[in-house]
């Protein structure tokens, strides 16, 4: 079912007003009244739509969460860590605006920990053929590791203008997780 194109404008310019604001303040701090004025709508149009500023952002995080696993199936389908890294920055540069607002200092710090962890279960095989002696609690470990350390090169990237391309920060997360993993595999 099409969605009529004054709902999506509207729901446009109420996801832009949520997002300017949380670069000005923490979601909590945000009102239903504030984001109507920034989108020149009245509460009676935000209510029609939204639960309340929390739905809204949720809402916003789960468009996004699902074009990046869109792209994380694209991905693995090639079977290389640095293809799927590269969708997944792709997905994040085709999005920078949202991803600025969602990984500023009044986003949501736990989104991009989510988004890798899309590919655990394939990172996880991957790894024990790379490194089979290592028991899986290890390698769970390494998961987390490198997991949260590409969340904080990408967040990093991101805040800073993605001057880099995300072929280029692909291949640094990937030398740098091709370096642990083979001291996990004693090479």
């Amino acid at each position: 079912m099409k969605t009529d194109r004054r709902v999506r404008y509207t729901r446009m310019m109420l996801k832009q007003a949520l997002l300017s604001l949380m670069l000005e303040r923490p979601i909590n701090r945000i009102t239903v009244t504030e984001i109507c004025a920034r989108a020149e709508v009245n509460r009676a149009t935000f209510y029609a739509h939204y639960k309340d500023p929390y739905d809204l952002l949720a809402r916003i995080e789960n468009e996004l969460f699902e074009a990046i696993q869109a792209s994380i199936r694209r991905g693995l389908s090639r079977s290389s860590l640095k293809e799927i890294l590269t969708e997944i920055c792709k997905s994040i540069q085709e999005n920078g605006d949202l991803c600025r607002v969602i990984f500023s200092e009044h986003g949501d710090r736990e989104f991009l920990s989510r988004v890798l962890n899309i590919a655990h279960a394939e990172s996880m095989a991957f790894w024990q053929k790379m490194a089979p002696q290592a028991e899986p609690r290890t390698l769970a470990r390494l998961y987390e590791f490198f997991s949260h350390g590409s969340a904080g090169v990408i967040r990093s990237w991101v805040l800073s203008g993605m001057q880099d391309t995300p072929e280029e920060i692909a291949a640094f997360i990937e030398r740098i997780s091709a370096g642990g993993l083979a001291q996990m595999a004693g090479k």
